[in-house]
């Protein structure tokens, strides 16, 4: 009986196999959401930089995001026709 309750404190208990188990996979999934965002970082800090100095780079996200124009430019929206099945 003591046994038992050895093998049933080893696999369950606070420093036990089940809670080492679990926290591993929690700490990979953390890790994976870590990578995630550093990724990100770089990505806005690189979008950062384009805003700050890159002013084609911001011509073109005018023109294409907000659909602006220069003067004198005019700005034509496309629409396409639905297919009918």
């Amino acid at each position: 009986m003591g046994a038992v309750a050895l093998l049933i404190i080893f696999f369950f208990g606070d420093h036990g196999l089940y809670q080492l188990y679990t926290l591993k996979t929690e700490r990979a999934q953390i890790q994976k959401q870590i990578n995630s965002l550093r990724e990100e970082k770089i990505a806005l800090e690189s979008e950062k930089t384009k805003l700050k100095s890159d002013y084609k780079y911001i011509e073109e996200l005018a023109r294409e995001k907000y659909r602006m124009a220069k003067k004198g430019e005019k700005v034509f929206k496309v629409i396409e026709e639905k297919k009918l099945n």
